[in-house]
């Protein structure tokens, strides 16, 4: 995990901030390790479009205890960026089946989105509208209120590490 000063002095102006390869994955992010991690913890998914089935973006809230790295990803995010404490601070996954394109939309709280697997675009609708590519180990800052879009350029999954409250 690397973040050099212009970039940290980004976030923290609340800017979009794009980070080529953030951070290294060892781990393979597939959709075998998400069905393990599904059924060794009872976790639900949530589907986030209305298509049903295979064209379907699903949520997996909560899961930053999971797997050690997504606990160092939001300590370090955390602490870096000293955000207060809220509840609903966390780590969730998104994945879809297939390559499609989400609907724009804003967040409610600042967003680190990491790319695990596949290949998506985020195309943000600030200033003026921009695309960033995301792999793996790719990061994107998106603060609240920035309205955007993914769109899906194969299956994909990807980590949104989740601040709702200010910075102290």
């Amino acid at each position: 995990m690397l973040l050099n000063k212009d970039q940290i002095q980004s976030i923290k102006e609340n800017k979009v901030t794009f980070v080529k390869n953030f951070v290294t994955l060892n781990r393979p992010y597939d959709f075998n390790l998400i069905s393990k991690l599904i059924e060794e913890n009872d976790l639900q998914s949530m589907s986030k479009s209305n298509y049903g089935g295979l064209r379907d973006v699903f949520q997996i809230r909560g899961v930053v205890n999971l797997l050690k790295e997504f606990n160092v990803l939001f300590d370090f995010f955390n602490k870096t960026f000293n955000y207060k404490y809220d509840q609903k601070n966390n780590v969730d996954l998104f994945l879809s089946l297939i390559s499609q394109v989400g609907v724009p939309h804003i967040d409610e709280e600042d967003v680190f989105i990491i790319g695990l697997n596949g290949n998506m675009v985020y195309k943000v609708f600030n200033d003026k509208i921009v695309d960033y590519h995301i792999s793996k180990g790719d990061l994107i800052f998106i603060p609240k209120g920035v309205k955007h879009k993914v769109m899906g350029l194969s299956s994909r999954i990807s980590m949104s590490v989740g601040f709702f409250n200010k910075r102290n």
